[in-house]
C-alpha cells in the first residue's frame, strides 16, 4: 500500500502535520511519500491520495482548490484532507460553520472520502482586536494543534487502508 501525503504550507505548520501524518502510516507499515503538492508527481502511482492546506480569510489557498479540481479529482484514486485553521479550535461558532463549509466545498472538488479540520499555530499571540473579531481567548497558546487527534486521524486512515 503506498500513500501520497501532499501538502501546501505558507508557515510550515501544515507541512509539519503532513509529515506526522506520514509518519504514523509508515509505523503501520504504509509507504507513505510526504511532499509539497507539484503538478508533476504521477498521483497515479499511489493507492491513496492525502492533501493538507492551511485557511486564509476562511477559505483554503487557491492554488489548493485548483489543484484539488484539476489534478486530485482527476487521479482516480481515494483521496482524504487534512484542513488546517488556528481559529476552528476556539473561535466564534459563525467562524467554525465557515471553515466547516470551506472544508465540505474541497472535500467536494476533490471528491474526498474525509476532510478534518485540526488546529493550527501562527507566529505570535494574536492581536487584540483579532482575537475579539475571531471570538478567540486571550492567553491561548500560539500553537494549537493537537498531536494526539491529528495521530488517531492519520491511524484511522491506516485502519481504512489495511482493510
Amino acid at each position: 500500500m503506498k500513500c501520497f501525503v501532499g501538502y501546501v504550507t505558507k508557515t510550515g505548520t501544515t507541512k509539519e502535520i503532513a509529515q506526522r501524518v506520514g509518519e504514523v502510516l509508515a509505523a503501520r507499515g504504509i509507504e507513505a511519500d510526504v511532499a509539497a503538492i507539484t503538478v508533476d508527481r504521477d498521483l497515479r502511482a499511489y493507492d491513496r491520495l492525502v492533501f493538507g492546506c492551511p485557511i486564509n480569510g476562511m477559505k483554503v489557498l487557491p492554488d489548493f482548490a485548483t489543484y484539488l479540481g484539476g489534478y486530485a479529482a482527476k487521479a482516480g484514486r481515494p483521496v482524504d484532507l487534512v484542513i488546517v485553521s488556528y481559529m476552528f479550535e476556539k473561535g466564534r461558532a459563525m467562524w467554525r460553520k465557515a471553515i466547516r463549509g470551506e472544508a465540505e466545498r474541497v472535500k467536494a472538488l476533490a471528491g474526498a472520502g474525509t476532510a478534518e479540520v485540526f488546529g493550527g499555530k501562527i507566529a505570535g499571540p494574536l492581536p487584540g482586536f483579532a482575537r475579539f473579531i475571531f471570538g478567540v481567548p486571550g492567553g491561548m497558546p500560539a500553537d494549537i494543534r493537537d498531536w494526539e487527534k491529528i495521530e488517531r486521524w492519520a491511524n484511522g486512515l491506516a485502519d481504512s487502508m489495511l482493510s
